[in-house]
């Protein structure tokens, strides 16, 4: 199976991918508020007005021990290229379980003060997920942790 880009995933309508097993490969951020895999996309989605992040929300299914050693060779992968989490950012392909709305319609719901994004990660961010199994083809950016986010 071919690496699609984040860009692939989220062309045109990301729900045809909805339930499939994919290998996606993008430039992986994290923070307090969650995980996402990014890409740097000459377009946007944009639902009912909204406009989404070019992004993956990754998720984490912590209950399963396969994905639990996946995350650690990870983390080993990442202290063997001396990664440096303030300095420097990554690009890796994952191989997972895409996850997004039945319909694109689906995720942006009315609020008191308008229209909002109800997708995946923080905030509802991301029109669609990525259940992570496994990882491959790791490189490091250096200095890339100051790199703008689309």
């Amino acid at each position: 199976m071919a690496a699609l880009s984040v860009c692939d995933v989220l062309a045109n309508d990301p729900t045809i991918l909805n339930g499939k097993l994919i290998k996606v490969r993008g430039r992986y951020v994290s923070t307090d508020e969650g995980k996402w895999l990014f890409g740097e996309c000459k377009t946007h989605i944009e639902t009912k007005g909204l406009v989404w992040s070019n992004s993956l929300a990754v998720d984490v299914d912590e209950s399963d021990k396969e994905y639990l050693r996946s995350w650690s060779k990870l983390g080993r992968k990442l202290r063997q290229l001396r990664f440096d989490p303030v300095r420097d950012t990554f690009v890796v392909t994952f191989v997972g379980r895409v996850t997004t709305r039945a319909k694109m319609d689906d995720a942006v719901v009315q609020r008191p003060y308008g229209l909002a994004n109800a997708g995946f990660g923080h905030l509802g961010g991301s029109p669609a997920e990525i259940v992570v199994m496994s990882f491959e083809n790791v490189v490091v950016e250096r200095g890339g942790a100051n790199k703008s986010l689309n």
